[in-house]
């Protein structure tokens, strides 16, 4: 994977992060919830850690860990309706 690729892959992902972000941070908001042990809220901090680590990624290895933590967080987001 050239570095342009590798680039490309990280800003992808970058918006996919970002995509499920607003998803959950929306259904926290309308349910109310402000409770950090929340599932809601321990997802939503998982990916926001996620999403921060994609800039820190060396590999393409790095990059494809974080977006299967995406697929699955928009998955969870998906079957709560968010």
């Amino acid at each position: 994977m050239s570095k342009y690729e590798f680039s490309l892959y990280q800003e992808v992902l970058l918006e996919k992060g970002a995509d499920i972000l607003g998803s959950l941070f929306r259904y926290k908001n309308e349910n109310g919830i402000t409770d950090d042990a929340d599932p809601i809220s321990v997802m939503y901090s998982l990916i926001w850690g996620a999403k921060q680590d994609i800039l820190l990624a060396k590999t393409e290895a790095d990059l494809l860990g974080i977006e299967s933590k995406f697929d699955l967080a928009g998955q969870f987001a998906a079957g709560l309706g968010a």
